[in-house]
């Protein structure tokens, strides 16, 4: 299960060419193709952190934990009692909870698990943790008439159980994992660039939003290489043994793994 490389996946654009959108050069004529160029550096330094840093996601409480409340969130909501199951992480709702409502029970929920921890919050944690709202936002948002209020009292239910096959947890793994990766490659992509050419050159909200796009869908494209892993994984475990922290930590590490590959075949693409 989850063994077979696709090769290279297309992107519709390349590392380098997301980069070329933070820093400006392809406006002002800068050539971004050569090994030598500042553009080129900075890519490869930014690909070299994120793979370090991800290499420490897996021993992290916090992001293990994160992605485990995902499974019970999805595993929740087949059962007609959902909201007393999800009760039982510190998730509490009513007949009139939101989208908005559920994300902020979820986010409140990982914070006493992390508190609770002899570790406390890291930096991969809170990366982890807004990558679990904002993959839930993202998906959930689509599927229910508002992300604020006046819903049914199944709306929010059946939004989330459309997350809770196979193909709709691949969805929500290949997201998460979309979004958690961004979040630590823009971390290092501005500390590379600032150092590369002394601060980013995106002078207006129009350019932030350029890149802020670029970054997203480039990372929803790498993720790729998990998604159906995630949705053959959490069917097969689910089925045969059911779902439990210390089996999806295992998963997590293995998807890592995945993505780690997946940097490093960036890293060596110009």
């Amino acid at each position: 299960m989850g063994h077979t490389r696709l090769g290279p996946l297309p992107k519709t654009k390349s590392w380098n060419q997301v980069v070329e959108t933070l820093t400006g050069r392809r406006r002002v004529g800068f050539p971004v193709l050569s090994s030598a160029s500042p553009v080129h550096t900075i890519a490869a330094q930014t690909i070299r952190a994120a793979k370090a840093t991800l290499a420490k996601a897996t021993g992290d409480a916090g992001v293990r934990y994160t992605f485990y409340l995902l499974t019970q969130l999805a595993l929740a909501s087949r059962r007609p009692d959902w909201r007393v199951a999800l009760h039982e992480y510190g998730i509490v709702l009513s007949d009139q909870s939101s989208v908005f409502d559920l994300t902020a029970e979820v986010q409140s929920a990982i914070d006493r698990y992390v508190g609770g921890t002899s570790f406390g919050p890291t930096d991969l944690s809170e990366m982890a943790q807004q990558a679990a709202g904002e993959a839930l936002t993202s998906l959930l948002a689509a599927e229910t008439p508002s992300m604020f209020g006046d819903l049914d009292s199944n709306d929010l239910k059946n939004s989330v159980r459309g997350l809770s096959t196979k193909k709709g947890f691949g969805q929500l793994g290949q997201r998460f994992f979309a979004r958690f990766v961004a979040r630590f490659l823009n971390f290092h992509l501005s500390r590379a660039t600032a150092g590369g050419l002394g601060a980013p050159r995106l002078q207006n909200l129009a350019q932030i939003g350029e890149f802020n796009e670029a970054l997203t869908t480039h990372c929803e494209e790498s993720a790729r290489i998990v998604r159906d892993f995630c949705g053959d994984w959490y069917s097969k475990t689910e089925y045969e043994r059911g779902i439990d922290l210390a089996n999806s930590s295992r998963f997590l590490a293995i998807a890592v793994r995945k993505l780690r590959g997946e940097l490093q075949q960036q890293g060596s693409v110009s």
